[in-house]
């Protein structure tokens, strides 16, 4: 219904709310392959036949999903037919003793199983990354607008950043036991999770997000940067320093949960333009310029006094608390906060 049809309800932000709207119903069109099972049920071949088909069917095709709702990629038959023309192969040999054309031997079964293994564990490595992809990009995004982890939005990418992999883990234990009643266990909680998945998404109420766009526009950014930069070298410059020294005088980083778009609210500038002068500087994104003036502070602290309480040095340098203050002072500095204490103490 979705592939075919537009809703009233969706007409304005169709795009947004069913990015990967084709692809998705693909999927659920390829499970018509577990039919022949149907036929065989009683037998051994059926439950390895069926088993099978579930685990690269949708090992496969989970990686194709989050790239066509993600990155707006595979949108087109044929490079989904070459990527998944592995599978296809393995589809009609597993139909080969379903129609009675060759035995279910044990050593049909091993020759099966390895390849059937290799071929999933190639799918899951894609996944893996294609997951650490969606994660580091929504963080570049949050990076740009926030200064401190607990103000990042919660968007879909990382409420289910772990159920692609999970639901691959599940359908490789219903494989290997090779059960019935594993199959519907495994059944009863993809019925679970398609429910959820379509009242999520059918749910005329909920904003659209334009993350799949920004995460495209970011890719073709990554691949050739300087053609997208639309300011002078010596503007960003003058910019740049603008910012920093008023950040450091007015000594707006001590605000907790400063924002991008208070900083665009005092400097009266675009934030388009705000937002690529950070970008062309060294600190690269609005979080690190702040924490890295924050950490600064923070250090300054300590070198006065090396036996205060860090979380309270957390507090007083514009962070939400000392885990948040640890964290940051280990990514930007490559030591926590204690090593540094002790280097204190050492010279």
């Amino acid at each position: 219904m979705k592939r075919f049809h537009i809703p009233l309800a969706y007409k304005d932000n169709f795009g947004e709310l069913f990015p990967a709207r084709q692809t998705l119903a693909s999927m659920y069109l390829l499970q018509l392959t577990e039919i022949p099972y149907l036929f065989v049920m009683d037998k051994p071949e059926g439950l390895f036949y069926v088993n099978a088909i579930a685990l690269l069917v949708f090992s496969s095709y989970l990686q194709i999903l989050v790239k066509g709702y993600f990155f707006l990629e595979f949108s087109t038959p044929r490079k989904m037919f070459y990527y998944m023309h592995p599978v296809y192969i393995c589809w009609m040999a597993l139909m080969l003793p379903i129609l009675g054309i060759i035995e279910f031997s044990p050593l049909y079964h091993t020759i099966m199983t390895i390849y059937i293994l290799l071929l999933f564990m190639g799918y899951l490595y894609m996944l893996d990354r294609q997951r650490h992809n969606v994660m580091d990009q929504v963080r570049d995004i949050d990076e740009n607008e926030y200064s401190n982890d607990s103000d990042f939005p919660v968007k879909f990418a990382k409420s289910v950043k772990w159920l692609p992999l999970l639901l691959c883990v599940l359908l490789l234990v219903t494989f290997l036991l090779n059960l019935y009643t594993a199959k519907l266990i495994r059944d009863i909680i993809f019925i679970v999770v398609n429910v959820w998945f379509a009242v999520y998404t059918m749910n005329p109420h909920r904003n659209a997000k334009k993350l799949p766009v920004t995460l495209k526009k970011m890719t073709e950014d990554a691949v050739e940067p300087q053609s997208k930069y639309r300011l002078s070298e010596k503007y960003c410059k003058e910019t740049e320093e603008k910012i920093f020294n008023l950040i450091s005088d007015k000594k707006l980083y001590l605000e907790e949960h400063f924002s991008m778009n208070d900083l665009t609210d005092i400097l009266h500038i675009n934030k388009n333009y705000i937002s690529e002068v950070i970008a062309r500087s060294e600190y690269r994104s609005f979080y690190k310029l702040i924490n890295t003036i924050r950490i600064k502070h923070a250090c300054e602290l300590l070198k006065k006094d090396n036996a205060a309480k860090l979380e309270m040095v957390a507090i007083s340098s514009g962070f939400s608390s000392g885990s948040a203050f640890s964290q940051v002072f280990k990514r930007l500095m490559d030591i926590t906060p204690k090593e540094y204490i002790s280097q204190i103490h050492a010279e």
